[in-house]
């Protein structure tokens, strides 16, 4: 599935985007007023942007539902979830990175010559501090955002991370399972007997396993240590998008099959008809051995019916 060109712009901004105006990005990091130095966070751009709001997206995310960007708030966080798992399968390098400083701020552009306005994914590495580990949650950034004072696009937007954390050392083990669904009633035909599910704990590749119907299309990892972060992705089947949600301990991958024709019914077989004689065999026996049939059943009638007679 190919998006050419899909609108963002579903604010009040009367204003066009000035794509020469270069944006900034600020992190604030912090664990209530604790300041939150030294984690990393690493930026990928999935879409670019004009001047109308509209976003064209990076070649190898056209395979993503990220119509779902401007909608609400939930969607995007399932989308950045998706995207995470993305981004570590396929080792994709992020445009950018950087480091919170004392102050719990990061800043981009850090290494890019020229940060250019579009769409991007954030995703923060684990951060150990003060016998903590905190887990920043991925988030979609538009650049640039529509301010909430006015009427105009704002280039400097500050977010804020939603994180998880727990103590250094307690390590207990979890349980983590994946489930399988098909979005493409018509198109069965194109599903594949089987996908590879990547399982990563912090960023780098811990198991592959395969789905198929002989596995219910699930898969349960038992044992896995709990002071990590474990995130899942998929070899994107060919003609399908993924998605992928969390529903308690259960990452659930589901595909959509690409709009196109579907593939034609399946016509059944017909049931064997009655063979009639090929062309070139003899049909004159057939009449002849019907009128011979005839005469043998009225003989038999006549003799039972003199037998009886008698």
């Amino acid at each position: 599935m190919v998006i050419s060109a899909v609108s963002i712009n579903a604010y009040a901004v009367s204003e066009n985007i000035d794509l020469k105006n270069e944006p900034a990005l600020f992190v604030e990091f912090f664990d209530g007023e604790k300041p939150l130095y030294g984690a990393k966070f690493d930026l990928f751009m999935i879409a670019d942007i004009d001047e109308f709001g509209n976003y064209y997206p990076k070649a190898g995310f056209e395979k993503f539902d990220i119509t779902t960007i401007g909608k609400n708030i939930e969607k995007w966080r399932e989308l950045a979830l998706t995207l995470e798992g993305y981004v570590l399968g396929e080792k994709i390098s992020p445009v950018d990175s950087a480091v919170t400083d004392e102050n719990g701020m990061a800043f981009f552009p850090q290494q890019s010559e020229h940060f250019v306005c579009g769409v991007y994914l954030l995703v923060g590495q684990p951060h150990t501090q003060d016998g903590l580990v905190y887990r920043a949650e991925s988030a979609i950034v538009q650049l640039p955002m529509p301010s909430k004072e006015n009427d105009e696009w704002n280039y400097d937007v500050t977010v804020k991370p939603k994180y998880s954390f727990e103590p250094v050392g307690e390590e207990e083990y979890i349980t983590r399972k994946v489930l399988k669904i098909w979005n493409d009633k018509g198109f069965e035909s194109k599903r594949p007997k089987e996908i590879e599910v990547y399982l990563f704990c912090d960023g780098k590749l811990f198991d592959t396993v395969k789905l198929s119907a002989k596995n219910n299309w699930r898969y349960t990892w038992e044992k896995l240590e709990e002071n990590h972060r474990w995130n899942v992705a998929e070899k994107i089947p060919e003609g399908y998008t993924v998605k992928i949600t969390k529903e308690g301990i259960t990452f659930v991958i589901t595909n959509t099959a690409e709009k196109g024709t579907p593939p034609p019914p399946q016509i059944p077989e017909k049931p064997d008809e009655p063979k009639l004689p090929q062309t070139g065999q003899l049909w004159w026996p057939v009449p002849v051995l019907f009128v011979i049939g005839t005469v043998f059943v009225a003989l038999g009638v006549l003799r039972k019916r003199r037998d009886h007679e008698e």
